[in-house]
């Protein structure tokens, strides 16, 4: 319920502030959940944090978020 109050919140902004999708910075027993959804991965060239473990960034563009 969450994620799809947070689709609903994209789509909201996109039409007062713009905005293209949404991003999440998933941990690795989160990216499937987030795949199964739409959301693909993006690449990251840096930004890791040493003492927290890698997360992968995921992006759902607005057209994939169903009205």
């Amino acid at each position: 319920m969450l994620v799809a109050s947070v689709l609903q919140l994209a789509r909201e902004l996109s039409e007062s502030v713009g905005c293209v999708g949404v991003v999440v910075d998933a941990k690795s027993e989160a990216i499937e959940f987030y795949e199964t959804i739409g959301f693909i991965r993006l690449e990251t060239l840096s930004g890791e944090l040493g003492d927290r473990p890698v997360s992968t960034a995921l992006f759902l563009p607005l057209s994939a978020i169903p009205r």
